[in-house]
This record gives C-alpha cells, structure tokens and sequence, in this order.
C-alpha cells in the first residue's frame, strides 16, 4: 500500500512538471501567433529576427525591413539553449551572428515556416510552424 502510494506521488508530481515544462512554449505559441494576424491586419510581410543576442520584428515595406516596436513581454523568452531552423534549414541560435530573418508571415496567413529546438536537460522536443502558420509539437524519441 505504501509503495502505491509512494508510486502515485511520483506519477502526479512529474506529470505537473511535464505539463509545466510544455506550457513554457505558451509565449512562442502566442508570438506566433500575434505575427501571423499583424501580417493579415496590416497586409505587410512580417518577420521574425534571431541573432545577434536578439529578438526584433519587422514588416516589408518600401523594399525594406522596418523595425517594429514592441513591448518586451510580448517578446518570448529565448533561452541560449534554444535552437531555430529557418525554411532553408540553416540553424542558429540567438547568440549566431545573423542577417536574414527566422521565419516571415504573409497578409494570406502563410508563412515560410521554420522550427524551435528545445533539446536541453529540462526539454527535448520541437515546435515546428508549417507554411499556414500552424504550430506542431514534435516529440524527440529517446
């Protein structure tokens, strides 16, 4: 009876932590998101910049990326751990000297896509963003 009991503690505090753990990509869930409808609201090509030990967006006007201003807690919180595929495959992280931006979201709601790495101690899965901006969680298999 102790070890059921034992055993039913265990299951329920790493299930909390499971989903705890899966609800930190809550912010890029939404993100995501956000870009996607400021694309269609303002039928501007908008993107999402990594690199350089930071995080911007613009929208395509005149032939040139314009930054945006955003206020920092809409910006996910990216860790140095993370890892970003763009659609040509290159992958980078935030520390990555970069130019080009991670994924760009279209007035029609589609996007170039890309993927999130999480493969560190506490996570190991990916979110991947598919051409209508969707978001997929991809589990790693062990």
């Amino acid at each position: 009876m102790v070890i059921g009991l034992i055993s039913t503690i265990v299951l329920t505090n790493s299930n909390f932590l499971t989903k705890y753990q899966t609800d930190q990509t809550h912010a890029y869930y939404l993100f995501i998101e956000y870009l996607s409808e400021e694309s269609a609201l303002t039928k501007k090509n908008v993107a999402w910049f990594i690199g350089n030990d930071a995080q911007h967006v613009a929208s395509f006007a005149n032939n040139v990326w314009q930054l945006q201003t955003l206020k920092s807690d809409v910006l996910p919180d990216i860790k140095l751990s993370t890892r970003f595929k763009d659609n040509r495959g290159y992958v980078f992280s935030l520390s990555d000297n970069r130019k080009d931006p991670f994924v760009v979201f279209y007035p029609s709601g589609q996007s170039s896509g890309g993927e999130i790495v999480f493969d560190d101690a506490a996570n190991n899965f990916t979110l991947k963003i598919d051409k209508y901006s969707s978001v997929e969680i991809l589990k790693k298999k062990l």
